[in-house]
């Protein structure tokens, strides 16, 4: 029986010559179009072959036709000539290799759905080889993640990651998982953990994932990981571990020999320098109470210690292993201009320079609440914001932070005012929310036709919120100006300028409704070395106590410095906040969240990203 594809390629052979012979000019055949029948005759003969072959050569001639018509784009005769193989009694490798066939064209069409359905048509009962297992594998995951499906294209990948035996590849897939672990839901992955049909191998990772999760700080998560350990002494996530993974089974916490605190004992920074050194110092004295080793101190002064050739002389004199400081900010811009620093530095400041490898930063920048608060505002759903920002330095800085946070994730200011003085907020609130542009318009009306319209004015419709960054006594009065010019429904997003610390439900009541963030010493509940440093001062409770919190972070994080900078994931539950590293030096503050009811800050539930 001659097979049709033949006959339909020999048809098409006979037109092209008949057409070369009714043409009075010879032409050369074009090499491309010689090459493509020579592949079809091939395919041809190999499907003429398969017909008269029996069952299991007739299988692999037509697979090896499948591969030709795929390699030349007719992927659709390729599985129609797949789909008539009747693949029940072929051996496994040769079962495989039509399913990896099909599987494939319908990968690259995107059609997860049909890959997987080929995939399913090899039976668990057959186990194949191992190069063909891993393919089947990764095949399978390329679907799942096709169909955004982690926890199915994750099982597929921990049973693929078993069967290599090379470390560097098994590694990139202890990466890959891991990473497919971190984008799973909490819900999600306690579900697989509980679910009982887990391997050994997954419910090992799947336990790894939520110690390490539930343990948001390093110092829980250093006891989480020791636990799992004993638990899965065998599971190849101990044996190669993902990245951020290994950086806490290799590290310790032992804090370092001897840290010079570089502060100003004089000048204008002087008074923030000493509530600073006296948070750092009730953080260690608390640590030696609990029996944790801790550092010599050396107090060293900045304004003598005054650039970055003396200070790191003065740290190979002394033999120090960290530096805390400096304040000034000018400072710190000199220190990141360092080619190199032989010893780690913990600025108490920020800087826009580029930072060497050793030097981190940490400080309580107003920037940082500015952009908090235009992540929040983004994941309330809101979109297009009002700004209303005091007319100064730190102002100005606040609102361009704010505005270039909001707009790098997709929102739009769509205006905003400043103000210089209390006079003027009322005038400043009514232009803002173009309440004046109603006034006037009705005026017009009222002057043109005479009559005496009654009207209400209305304020503009085009934003759904208002960030505002005032002090106190300019956000008591600039809350009830927005009611007064009909804006009492309109979300309020702000910065810790607005709170003195202090609870005050009489002074504050107008500030009611009002969202804000500010450092967890502040609004958290009281932590112990808050509580004990609130019964020997008085003004812990102030803006001027949020130093005594970053002298107390200052000290917390030292050990735990070069663990941050390998695992980006890493957190330190703080006095100022969550801390982690960013941008490979600066240490950047998870802030929580207030309202205010009843004139008395609320904390609200963290919203999950």
């Amino acid at each position: 029986m001659m097979n049709p594809l033949r006959l339909s390629l020999t048809a098409s052979v006979l037109a092209l010559l008949l057409v070369g012979c009714s043409t009075p000019t010879s032409r050369t055949p074009a090499p491309a179009a010689n090459a493509i029948e020579r592949e079809q005759n091939a395919i041809a003969a190999l499907l003429d072959e398969a017909n008269r072959a029996q069952p299991i050569r007739s299988a692999e001639l037509r697979a090896q036709a499948a591969r030709k018509l795929i390699d030349i784009d007719q992927r659709d005769q390729a599985i129609a000539i797949l789909e008539r193989i009747d693949t029940a009694l072929l051996p496994p490798i040769l079962r495989f290799d039509i399913a990896k066939l099909k599987a494939g064209t319908a990968l690259e069409r995107q059609n997860s759905s049909q890959a997987l359905l080929y995939l399913a048509e090899m039976p668990s009962s057959e186990p194949l080889p191992t190069a063909q297992a891993i393919e089947l594998g990764e095949l399978r995951a390329q679907a799942y993640q096709q169909q955004q499906d982690n926890p199915g294209e994750l099982k597929e990948l921990i049973k693929v990651a078993q069967l290599r035996q090379d470390p560097a590849l098994r590694q990139q897939l202890h990466e890959r998982i891991w990473t497919l672990l971190g984008e799973l839901p909490s819900t999600s992955l306690e579900r697989l953990a509980a679910s009982g049909d887990a391997s050994y191998y997954e419910q090992g990772w799947y336990e790894l994932a939520i110690n390490l999760r539930t343990s948001t700080d390093l110092a829980g998560q250093y006891n989480s990981l020791a636990t799992w350990r004993t638990l899965w002494q065998s599971h190849p996530a101990l044996q190669l571990p993902p990245q951020a993974v290994a950086v806490l089974f290799d590290s310790s916490i032992t804090p370092t020999r001897r840290i010079g605190l570089l502060l100003p004992q004089s000048g204008s920074l002087s008074k923030a320098a000493s509530a600073i050194s006296d948070g750092f110092m009730a953080a260690y004295y608390q640590a030696q109470r609990e029996g944790q080793p801790v550092p010599e101190i050396q107090l060293l002064d900045s304004t003598l210690v005054n650039t970055p050739e003396q200070l790191l002389n003065l740290a190979r004199t002394m033999q120090l292993d960290l530096v805390v400081g400096p304040l000034d900010k000018n400072y710190v811009s000199q220190i990141a201009l360092a080619t190199e620093l032989p010893i780690p530095v913990l600025a108490l400041n920020n800087t826009d320079i580029a930072a060497p490898t050793n030097l981190y930063q940490l400080g309580l920048a107003a920037e940082d609440e500015a952009q908090a608060a235009a992540q929040r505002a983004w994941q309330d759903g809101r979109r297009q914001m009002l700004v209303m920002i005091p007319e100064t330095d730190w102002g100005s800085r606040v609102g361009q932070a704010f505005i270039r946070e909001f707009e790098s994730l997709g929102g739009q200011v769509v205006d905003a005012v400043t103000f210089a003085e209390q006079a003027s907020l009322a005038g400043q609130v009514r232009a803002l929310l173009k309440t004046d542009i109603s006034e006037a318009r009705a005026k017009r009306i009222r002057s043109v036709t005479g009559n005496r319209i009654e009207s209400e004015p209305q304020p503009r419709n085009d934003a759904d919120a208002l960030f505002l960054s005032a002090l106190p006594i300019d956000a008591r009065q600039i809350k009830p100006l927005l009611a007064f010019n009909y804006a009492a429904n309109l979300p309020v997003y702000a910065t810790s300028h607005l709170y003195n610390g202090s609870p005050n439900s009489i002074s504050d009541i107008d500030l009611n409704g009002i969202l804000f963030c500010d450092l967890p010493w502040v609004i958290g509940p009281p932590s112990t070395l808050k509580l004990a440093m609130s019964q020997q001062r008085d003004d812990t409770d102030t803006r001027f106590g949020r130093l005594y919190a970053l002298g107390a972070d200052a000290f917390t994080l030292h050990p735990y410095l070069e663990q941050l900078r390998a695992s980006p994931q890493a957190r330190i539950s703080g006095e100022t906040g969550e801390l982690h590293l960013v941008s490979g030096s600066r240490i950047a503050r998870d802030l929580p969240w207030a309202r205010f009811d009843n004139g008395v800050p609320k904390l609200l539930t963290p919203v999950s990203n």
